[in-house]
């Protein structure tokens, strides 16, 4: 039985396949945990490439974009063009709406009220919460 990574790695025949290296081989490359390295696929940050039914498999020039020099020669700190690692996730604008949303509707309502406020509820509540224990 022969071991598919192994077959991947080793024949030169499959030259598309030569650049492929396993999450796991990807995460010891860059130094980082192998969820890292997952939590990057589910975020579009690294391209992925399945194959068959389970396999995942990265190409090993698509993670040197993630590699930079942090300081020049000089000690600088390298102005090197930033990758975007964490792009804003889909639930995330999602909810930025639902706020922007909410923050309209508490805008529309106070304009109906004429500019004024509602009034403060938490000394009725508080009220309520003294006068409780005493019809119990």
């Amino acid at each position: 039985m022969m071991n598919s990574e192994n077959a991947v790695t080793s024949d030169p025949g499959l030259q598309p396949f030569g650049d492929l290296v396993s999450v796991r081989d990807a995460a010891k490359l860059l130094r980082v945990s192998e969820s890292t390295v997952w939590r990057w696929i589910n975020q579009d940050v690294l391209p992925a490439y399945r194959v068959g039914y389970k396999r995942v498999w990265l190409r090993r020039s698509e993670l040197a974009p993630l590699i930079a020099p942090a300081r020049t020669k000089g000690g600088q700190m390298a102005q090197n063009k930033r990758i975007q690692l964490f792009p804003m996730a889909p639930e995330r604008r999602r909810i930025g709406d639902a706020i922007a949303k909410a923050r309209a509707l508490q805008a529309e309502l106070l304009a109906k009220r004429g500019g004024k406020p509602f009034p403060e509820s938490w000394q009725d509540i508080n009220e309520a919460r003294e006068r409780r224990p005493q019809s119990l």
